[in-house]
């Protein structure tokens, strides 16, 4: 059996042999961003800020298609395995279906399906059978390499009175329930999402877009969409290997970060 930890679906060294000669010629990908977080973080909001500016329709997951998630908020343990299956399964049909031709923004990314099943888990909703299970079918559909896993990840995060805040305020029942019954989930949830994103290993550049009103280098949409523009700059616009979308910020070494909104002395924040 394989570890935990995910693989990547696509090469990413982007070379080809040209016939029999040992020539290698740069083959250019459109650029794929995946975003991961806690529901309420913020993943959708930024995802359709970058979607307006750059006119892209962003993947969303069609939550309400998914015929076992209402038995799964009145019951987690007995319907936790079948409900997050169908969403892999839903989502790889997504994938699939993209044009690879043009800037994808994928909301949330496949590896946020692993990390809630992995979740489910730890909750105790999914016994380690079924977890063991999940991983072997996501291993299998995941390591053929032919789905396109993102070059960026962009792991939203909040502090937890901010994400139980703003469940409360968007009213959705399946939500208030679950932090009425399992408080400790967004814990668990977001401690599964620290852990993805500190792996060394996961085969993409990992921008961090904090949400909160307070701390770190958060900021508002705009300015989180803003930082998210220069890093795809200056990584990914110098050697030519990546179709980008249409950025408007300059491209900056690839050590800073740009910072719009703050005061002079922030507008390149060493990482």
């Amino acid at each position: 059996m394989q570890n935990a930890k995910e693989l990547p679906f696509r090469n990413f060294d982007m070379r080809e042999k040209e016939g029999n000669t040992s020539k290698e010629e740069i083959k250019k990908a459109p650029l794929v961003i995946g975003f991961l977080g806690c529901l309420a973080s913020g993943k959708t909001t930024l995802s359709s800020e970058l979607g307006k500016r750059w006119g892209i329709t962003p993947v969303e997951e069609n939550y309400p298609a998914n015929p076992f998630l209402e038995e799964f908020y009145e019951n987690p343990p007995e319907y936790s395995f079948r409900s997050q299956m169908n969403f892999l399964i839903s989502k790889v049909d997504q994938l699939k279906n993209i044009d690879k031709s043009k800037v994808s923004l994928i909301d949330p990314s496949l590896s946020m399906d692993f990390i809630y099943a992995k979740t489910h888990n730890k909750m105790g909703w999914m016994n380690d059978n079924e977890w063991n299970l999940y991983r072997n079918v996501f291993y299998a559909i995941t390591g053929k390499g032919d789905l396109p896993y993102p070059d960026v990840h962009i792991i939203v995060t909040a502090d937890n009175e901010d994400l139980k805040k703003r469940i409360v305020e968007r009213g959705r029942k399946y939500e208030l329930w679950i932090l009425e019954n399992y408080p400790e989930y967004l814990d668990r949830l977001s401690e599964s999402v620290n852990e993805w994103g500190g792996e060394k290993d996961n085969g993409s550049f990992k921008f961090i877009a904090n949400t909160s009103s307070e701390g770190g280098l958060s900021g508002t949409t705009e300015q989180l969409a803003d930082r998210i523009e220069s890093h795809i700059c200056s990584r990914f616009g110098v050697d030519g290997r990546f179709i980008l979308p249409d950025i408007k910020p300059p491209v900056l070494d690839w050590k800073t970060d740009y910072f719009p909104g703050g005061g002079s002395d922030l507008l390149r924040l060493r990482r």
